[in-house]
């Protein structure tokens, strides 16, 4: 009976203890800016370096396999594992070369101001504002709840879904040509930036 009510005791603790959604977003985004405007890493010379650091929190924090598979829609559930596992890992590769470039391009020195945090079951959307001197920029992300913590599953940048532009983007590929058709760009395209 001890035993339960220290594993119970320790439970409580551990939830008690957990991330919110916003500390999490706040976490990942604190780590990019520092990064970006750490002055040792500062200038054309090190950008390769900032971006390897920025790839890597990115690798961390989004979770590829529920995005690859919301990005084909029903096409991913007639994959079968091998196609579905490379689409994946291509998927994710340029996703992270992607948003890398994007990070390095347009954050810098903006504020960011955490406005909202709504949870629903696993799920939770914490709304940010962007803020630059000539304008605020609406940016909210979409999180899931693992066993390790939130991550990250879309990010809607002024009323636009990234995860949904890839799944339009890839219907229509699919539709004009095939599956096969849309991987082989993909890997052609990872090919180039390698």
């Amino acid at each position: 009976m001890a035993g339960i009510a220290v594993l119970a005791g320790l439970l409580i603790a551990t939830a008690s203890f957990a991330e919110s959604p916003t500390a999490s977003v706040r976490g990942i985004m604190d780590k990019v800016l520092a990064i970006q405007n750490n002055p040792a890493l500062a200038g054309e010379a090190h950008k390769a370096e900032r971006a390897r650091a920025i790839r890597e929190i990115i690798r961390q924090s989004f979770d590829f396999d529920r995005m690859a598979q919301t990005s084909l829609g029903p096409v991913y559930g007639r994959l079968g594992a091998g196609p579905r596992r490379e689409f994946t890992d291509t998927f994710s590769y340029l996703f992270q070369d992607s948003y890398t470039r994007l990070v390095l391009n347009y954050l810098k020195q903006e504020t960011v101001k955490y406005t909202q945090e709504r949870i629903t079951g696993n799920e939770a959307r914490v709304n940010t504002s962007l803020i630059r001197a000539n304008e605020t920029i609406p940016v909210d992300y979409l999180l899931r709840s693992t066993g390790q913590g939130w991550v990250l599953y879309d990010v809607i940048v002024d009323g636009v879904s990234i995860l949904e532009n890839y799944k339009t983007q890839f219907g229509q590929v699919i539709r004009s040509h095939s599956f096969d058709y849309l991987l082989n760009r993909m890997r052609v395209q990872r090919k180039a930036i390698q």
